[in-house]
């Protein structure tokens, strides 16, 4: 009797709703909160921003967004970018052994290390350190090594870490980050808190 009244109640609202949209054209710029087609994205041109930040060295660093968040740019890059596997002028002033020297974020542990266990597939087995893998369960993503060079998959630094520039969100933010430690404001401590939850 209530899945009745209920699957009554669903159905009066759907036509409800479908009576009041029958006036309304939805239309693909009307769902874009550009308002450009999402279809054909040949026409959108991209928000007309400046990106007037200070040169590196000069500028005032972002507090990060979220508890180990990749810190923003808050320099300029122009000459920058692109960063490419042979061309990446980041690490002249962010790797560790420079960044003191410079004032610059040094670049974490977290990128010297190898996140991805060694598995290979034979005679239709997964094998993992030598060993068969009964499923995939046993392979344990949070294991790591660390390296001495910077690990090769960390190398397009603006895919996660991207400069500032003042414009309008689209969208209204109202997410409030909580630090667990003062100190990881502007520190990252992923390392130390890789496996939480995991075991």
């Amino acid at each position: 009797m209530i899945k009745k009244g209920i699957l009554s109640v669903i159905a009066i609202s759907c036509l409800a709703i479908s009576a009041y949209a029958a006036d309304k054209v939805i239309t693909p710029e009307s769902l874009s909160l550009r308002k450009t087609d999402i279809v054909d994205e040949s026409k959108a041109a991209p928000v007309d921003a400046k990106f007037d930040a200070a040169a590196p060295g000069a500028s005032k660093k972002f507090e990060r967004s979220y508890q180990n968040a990749p810190p923003l740019i808050p320099h300029s890059v122009e000459g920058l970018l692109p960063i490419t596997r042979k061309n990446n002028q980041c690490l002249g002033c962010h790797m560790p052994e420079a960044a003191k020297g410079v004032g610059a974020t040094p670049i974490p542990a977290s990128h010297f290390t190898d996140f991805r266990p060694k598995t290979e597939l034979k005679d239709g087995k997964i094998i993992k350190d030598g060993k068969a893998v009964v499923n995939t369960s046993d392979v344990t993503i949070a294991k790591f090594k660390t390296m001495k060079k910077l690990n090769s998959a960390r190398f397009n630094c603006s895919q996660c870490h991207v400069p500032q520039a003042n414009v309008k969100p689209l969208v209204e933010n109202t997410f409030k980050p909580e630090f667990s430690d003062e100190k990881l404001k502007s520190k990252s401590n992923l390392l130390d808190v890789i496996n939480q939850g995991v075991k």
